[in-house]
């Protein structure tokens, strides 16, 4: 039977010929490789069929040393490309700069993305950063940073390469329906002064880089910053051993009814006692636990015990009294938190609207969708929802209408410049006044003299806390106020 040439007409076009392959691929460790190519070449569709197969199979070939994702050097290939750069300089008297590069609050930007566009967002960043290095530079990628390795003659030259970062970076990342502008962090380590081998030189540049203010700001690695993160980890480790071993406690800071001044609940918060140190300060160890991921276990003990604490007034007769326990971003994100906070309330025989979980602005930003479906499922369960530190974060009304809330925390920076300053006291107005227009309580928190008292009083504020009436107190120096009048 004679054979036929295939018509002209039939040959398959470029764009046909990538959608083929692109199926072909699916699911294959090569999926990766395709997509990274095309990232580096978004017209290759124009090229002829014969030179988009060609290219295909040469990235294939090349898939051993590359990131699947941005078509990057992955980190097996990095560090052959360093040693080799490390001999260079050292027999020429030059120097190796490394830049590990990454994205401020990257986790939580993509929580708010969704995994698909934060891969693409790590796709684009790995183009911005391919078009300003040299040819002779490397740059790698690894996991959510990218790293930059330079062999240069003076230290200077990192400075052309950083200022080319914050052009592009000065503008809005394109092609997203969000408008969102990328900062970056970025930490420098250097040949031989802050080391003579890979792993070294890595682990500074990396502790750099979290030492980076963001906005293309880079910092270069000193002896100093090593304490510091060691330091740290010490920290970390401290406080895992002090949740075993039952070093946190909660103390309470009563919330004061403006009408008729007794208490009506607490706030809970969280303490460490530490056996040498004695109390370390939250605003030290809450940041660390929150990087740490500590701060779920630590959410949960403090949840707990206030419950705990909270039956055994009720069971002493104060029925009427509240219980408002902060939750933290990472909490809001963790699916299994509705089901412990449901666990915890059965346990303890708490009534649900005698619980107050509190929330801030920017924590509830994180991932909207997510966190107004995990709330509703809380309000639904007849728990209250209060937003702390309000006016301080995004402030958008049109997002407030959309959270189940019920009570807005005015910040104490608002209340500390009461009653003089007049900016503050229209700010305080307008807080208060918007909360009763919605149907919502509110509390200020720092109340610290009665003449910011009676200005609250006089907006219509609901409930108010502070030193005025008392500091944070652990629970046996509570239960003798309990049924004092503050009035």
């Amino acid at each position: 039977m004679p054979h036929h040439p295939v018509p002209l007409t039939e040959v398959p076009s470029s764009a046909a010929l990538l959608l083929s392959l692109s199926q072909f691929l699916q699911g294959t460790r090569y999926s990766g490789t395709l997509q990274s190519l095309l990232t580096r070449r978004p017209n290759m569709e124009q090229d002829s069929p014969e030179a988009v197969f060609t290219a295909i199979l040469d990235a294939m070939r090349s898939n051993n040393d590359r990131d699947s994702l941005t078509g990057l050097l992955n980190t097996a290939a990095l560090e052959e490309r360093l040693i080799s750069a490390l001999a260079f300089a050292g027999r020429h008297g030059s120097k190796v700069v490394l830049l590990t590069i990454g994205i401020l609050d990257f986790r939580d930007l993509r929580d708010s993305l969704g995994r698909k566009k934060g891969d693409w967002l790590l796709q684009w960043l790995a183009q911005q950063l391919r078009a300003v290095v040299r040819k002779e530079d490397f740059l790698a990628r690894d996991q959510n940073d990218f790293i930059l390795g330079m062999v240069v003659s003076k230290v200077e030259d990192v400075a052309h390469i950083v200022g080319k970062l914050k052009e592009i970076f000065s503008r809005p990342v394109p092609n997203l329906t969000e408008s969102i502008t990328v900062s970056l962090m970025i930490g420098a380590s250097i040949f031989p002064n802050d080391g003579n081998n890979v792993d070294d030189l890595l682990i500074k540049s990396q502790t750099a880089m979290r030492r980076s203010p963001g906005n293309c700001q880079y910092q270069f690695f000193s002896d100093e910053m090593q304490r510091g993160a060691k330091d740290r980890m010490q920290m970390v480790q401290e406080m895992r051993d002090g949740l075993e071993r039952g070093e946190f406690a909660v103390y309470y800071q009563p919330k004061i009814d403006l009408l008729t001044g007794t208490i009506l609940g607490f706030e809970a918060l969280v303490r460490w006692i530490h056996p040498e140190k004695g109390m370390v300060s939250p605003a030290i160890f809450i940041p660390l636990a929150e990087e740490s991921g500590l701060i779920l276990p630590l959410g949960l003990f403090v949840l707990k015990t206030a419950c705990t604490q909270l039956k055994l007034w009720h069971n002493m007769g104060y029925m009427h009294l509240h219980m408002a326990v902060n939750m933290a971003s990472q909490q809001l994100q963790d699916d299994s938190i509705v089901r412990a906070v449901e666990e915890i309330l059965a346990n303890t025989k708490l009534f649900p609207d005698r619980l107050e979980l509190e929330i801030t602005e920017s924590s509830a930003m994180v991932d909207i969708d997510k966190t107004i479906q995990l709330l509703a499922s809380l309000r639904q369960r007849g728990i209250q929802i209060a937003v702390d530190d309000f006016g301080t974060g995004y402030s958008s009304l049109s997002y407030l209408k959309r959270f189940p809330i019920t009570t807005l925390k005015v910040d104490q920076s608002f209340v500390r410049d009461l009653p003089g300053d007049m900016d503050s006291l229209e700010i305080v107005n307008a807080i208060i006044a918007m909360g009763r227009s919605l149907g919502f309580k509110t509390v200020a928190e720092g109340v610290e003299t009665f003449e910011q008292e009676a200005v609250l009083r006089t907006a219509g504020c609901h409930a108010v806390q502070g030193f005025l009436y008392s500091k944070p107190i652990p629970a046996q120096d509570i239960t003798p106020l309990l049924g004092k009048s503050y009035r």
